[in-house]
């Protein structure tokens, strides 16, 4: 950890520096530029002076044409030039007069350039470089130019001789000062150090993060198994030290005789394994939780804890996905199982230990009953847990009213919108927690509890149909709901005068076992549908469903399991599986929603392969408030 510090510590302080090696750097710069300003200024402003008051003197005297006097009176151009000749000094390289022709050419009058060599004579041709003169004569202004050489800085000033409101000639001189030079001279060294500094800085800033690249690199090797490819025990020590576990479920997860996979086929085999098991799990979970080997066979998972998400449903699909593996190991296709230990309330344990010892004992729990089984820590086992509760608290949430529902959308890709809400269980316990039914329905399934929660969510079904006639719902049943008589007299007594409610509601039917008698499924199904309700088969694919369903049952709707769509844009096997189930829908006339529909990515793979509905986190989270019309 002081390590991570340290270098934490370097790449803040480094670019830091680079940044402020580099403002300092553009700073002098730019007061460099502004001083080579001020002296440009100074010098222009002095010569401008300077000629402005040789242009005052040539323009009161009176006389005829200007230009055509001095071109034929050599004795005026030869009193003129040593006029001019008086405001040369030795910065002063060319001063001159010009004039512009009929043709628009501009000639010299007058040239007092000091070097008889490159002088020139009166009428000769001037060649322009600058626009200045040109606009000397359009705005009757004086205009300049400048240029920075090496070492120097030139400048060219235009000043106009006007006669009669007209400019008549144009007064020029290229110029430079010495003092120029001597700063440069000076600044330029300066700069330099300055620039190098920086090109310093930068080469260090970036050596200090291929550093930190690499420590991290390093670092993360240490925390990854090396076989698996997920974090080692060694990572959980380490995330302990950065995070607490109140906001996480802790399972232990162990393969079923997986020393019997090492003694038949080796331990090669007995790898590809337990890496194909991981690999599987990994894709199952959010990227929030904390995937962890301990060691051998066993895994630790830390599972985030959130309203919308059920943790022992995860651990359930995590059983059901590894059960129905076939996992090739050389030439041998090998089938596992795996049990699941869970402490629902890690942070309330006294350590991490204490929290995976709790975990451990579901685990043999689940080991000694047979196997392949999810078993969860509750008060019963010594604890309260925060997830079981007693049938007592049941009781007491329905007399108080702390049932109610969640309800989440379910879009319509044809339509484009919103066309359906899933209506969700929930429980108010006495802390004031929300409750999810995993955690309560279980130990009352078989008893009167269980209808009464039925009919409390039943009445809020037709609540919320009355109060629109725009909504349309879903509710769940197990499939043991519908071949339970009492359960069946409710519902066909609750809607038997409200059909028109029935026809916007869908009853969707969860299997936790295998349908053995179809006729006494679809005779309850038939009578379903006689009432108004349509009827989805939920979770389709996950478990016991096949095709022959279909064939047997009159089903409107499949809903495909979650498990499935899972990235299913970078699965092509799931991608082939959904759509194989969308084609063969369509040809049974039913329709399809996809659950657990996550991100943009598999929301348009979806739509690209036809499904009709799309339900998940992407579309919309479960809530409790009033929902909107659809």
């Amino acid at each position: 950890m002081r390590a991570s510090r340290n270098f934490s510590l370097i790449a803040l302080v480094i670019p830091l520096a680079t940044v402020a090696s580099l403002v300092i750097y553009i700073k002098f710069a730019d007061a460099k530029e502004r001083v080579y300003r001020v002296i440009k200024t100074h010098l222009v402003d002095r010569k401008i002076d300077l000629m402005q008051k040789y242009v005052e003197r040539l323009e009161r005297r009176r006389g005829g044409h200007f230009v055509k006097a001095i071109l034929e009176n050599p004795v005026m151009a030869a009193k003129l030039e040593d006029e001019l000749a008086l405001l040369q000094g030795k910065d002063v390289k060319y001063l001159y007069m010009l004039y512009r022709d009929k043709d628009g050419k501009f000639r010299y009058l007058i040239d007092t350039t000091k070097d008889e060599n490159e002088r020139a004579f009166p009428n000769q041709k001037f060649d322009t470089q600058s626009d200045i003169w040109e606009q000397v004569y359009r705005t009757k202004r004086y205009q300049y130019a400048d240029q920075y050489t090496l070492d120097s800085l030139w400048v060219t000033i235009a000043y106009p001789v006007v006669r009669n409101g007209e400019v008549v000639a144009v007064l020029g001189a290229d110029f430079t000062y010495d003092v120029y030079t001597k700063i440069v001279e000076i600044l330029n060294p300066i700069e330099t150090i300055y620039f190098y500094i920086t090109v310093f800085m930068v080469i260090m800033l970036l050596l200090a993060y291929i550093l930190v690249y690499l420590y991290y690199k390093t670092r993360r090797k240490i925390f990854i198994d090396p076989l698996t490819q997920i974090y080692n025990r060694q990572y959980l020590t380490e995330f302990l030290e950065r995070n607490a576990l109140q906001n996480y479920a802790l399972m232990i997860i162990d393969l079923d005789r997986f020393k019997r996979i090492n003694d038949n086929f080796g331990h090669d085999v007995g790898d590809d394994v337990l890496v194909a098991v991981a690999n599987e799990i990994g894709a199952l979970i959010c990227p929030a939780d904390v995937f962890v080997r301990m060691g051998g066979e066993e895994f630790l998972l830390l599972v985030v804890k959130r309203e919308s998400r059920d943790f022992v449903q995860v651990a359930e699909r995590i059983r059901t996905a590894v059960m129905q593996m076939d996992i090739r190991g050389g030439e041998h296709k090998i089938n596992v199982t795996l049990s699941i230990g869970i402490n629902p309330s890690p942070f309330d344990a006294k350590n991490i230990d204490e929290a995976i010892k709790i975990a451990d004992e579901q685990l043999y729990v689940a080991k000694s009953s047979g196997r392949n089984r999810v078993e969860i820590f509750d008060a019963k086992k010594g604890h309260e847990s925060e997830t079981t509760h007693r049938i007592g608290d049941i009781n007491l949430a329905i007399d108080q009213g702390d049932i109610f529902c969640a309800f989440q959308p379910i879009y319509s890709v044809k339509r484009g919108k919103i066309v359906k809400y899933e209506m969700l269980m929930r429980m108010t316990n006495k802390e004031g927690e929300v409750v999810l039914p995993s955690s309560f329905l279980p130990l009352v399934r078989h008893t009167q509890i269980y209808i009464t929660l039925t009919s409390i969510v039943l009445q809020k079904a037709i609540e919320v149909l009355q109060q629109s006639r725009h909504i349309r719902l879903a509710v769940n049943l197990d499939i043991q709901d519908i071949l339970n008589k009492d359960i069946m007299q409710m519902f066909y007594e609750t809607f038997e005068k409200k059909k028109e409610l029935a026809q916007r509601l869908t009853i969707e039917i969860l299997e936790h076992e295998e349908i053995k008698n179809f006729a006494l499924v679809r005779e309850s199904i038939e009578q379903l549908k006689s009432i108004g309700f349509s009827v989805a088969l939920d979770d389709f694919g996950s478990g016991y469903a096949n095709f022959a369903y279909m064939l047997n049952l009159k089903i409107d709707i499949l809903k495909i399991d979650g498990a499935i769509i899972k990235d299913i844009d970078k699965n092509r096997s799931a991608y082939n599986i959904v759509k194989a189930i969308v084609a063969f829908a369509k040809s049974m006339e039913m329709e399809t929603v996809a659950e657990m529909v996550n991100t943009k990515e598999e929301c348009d793979a979806l739509i690209e392969i036809g499904v009709d509905y799309l339900q998940g986190y992407y579309l919309g989270y479960p809530k409790f408030e009033m929902i909107q019309e659809v």
